[in-house]
């Protein structure tokens, strides 16, 4: 029995990970929420903990109180939402930076499994550079891990997002296109909208059915993202 757990499982890509992960009997799953309930809507049987970031003295719960052999970083917020770049970057860099630490304390160590951003690679202004810290700090931690670099996220928010909602409208027929003109161009797929279920779907199968520990560290990103398995 493999033991998982989902920070950010009340977000976009979090609450994929959520019911998708209800769907493998062979995975115990924790959620790190602020309020329990909230996803008892999505599974009957995820577990859900109150958990504190702010708190440093939190951290030490897992892998103890909270058994772990796979965490799924889904963390993240706007700096609309945050109100001041500090605000941001402790949500999306400080958080899960203490997460890492504290999984490499453990023996032997988790798999980290991140969702970061296209462009982390090459980043410019604070999202990019702060999703770009990130992966520097999980690359430097040494645990196997998982990166996934998505474009625009597609799927239903809680909050509205006028310019997101047309967006999503847009995206779906260019992807339609795009697999039947561009199946293999990995640029247009690198680029291209992506449904969080796919981001979840991409990620649970990168740590679960073929983990790190077999294959080296991976970077999903364009086709491997889309289409994980035909990429390899």
């Amino acid at each position: 029995m493999r033991h998982a757990v989902v920070a950010g499982a009340t977000g976009l890509v979090g609450r994929e990970l959520v019911r998708q992960l209800d769907l493998r009997p062979e995975v115990e799953f924790t959620a790190l929420v602020r309020r329990p309930g909230s996803l008892r809507s999505l599974s009957g049987r995820v577990r859900e903990v109150e958990f504190d970031y702010r708190e440093p003295g939190s951290y030490a719960r897992l892998g103890t109180e909270i058994p772990c052999d796979l965490l799924f970083c889904a963390l993240g917020t706007t700096i609309k939402k945050a109100g001041t770049p500090p605000a941001f970057r402790e949500v999306d860099l400080e958080y899960p930076r203490a997460l890492i630490r504290q999984l490499a304390t453990l023996r032997p160590p988790p798999v980290f499994a991140l969702v970061s951003s296209i462009g982390a690679d090459q980043p410019r202004g604070l999202y990019l550079s702060t999703k770009a810290a990130l992966e520097h700090s999980l690359v430097d931690s040494g645990l196997p891990h998982v990166i996934a670099r998505p474009s625009l996220l597609l799927g239903e928010r809680d909050e509205f997002r006028v310019a997101e909602r047309l967006s999503g409208i847009l995206a779906r027929p260019f992807l339609g296109a795009a697999k039947l003109l561009t199946p293999h161009w990995d640029l247009v797929w690198r680029y291209a909208p992506i449904e969080a279920s796919q981001v979840a779907k991409s990620l649970i199968w990168a740590t679960l059915d073929c983990p790190p520990g077999s294959s080296g560290n991976r970077i999903l990103s364009g086709i491997s993202l889309h289409h994980p398995i035909t990429a390899l």
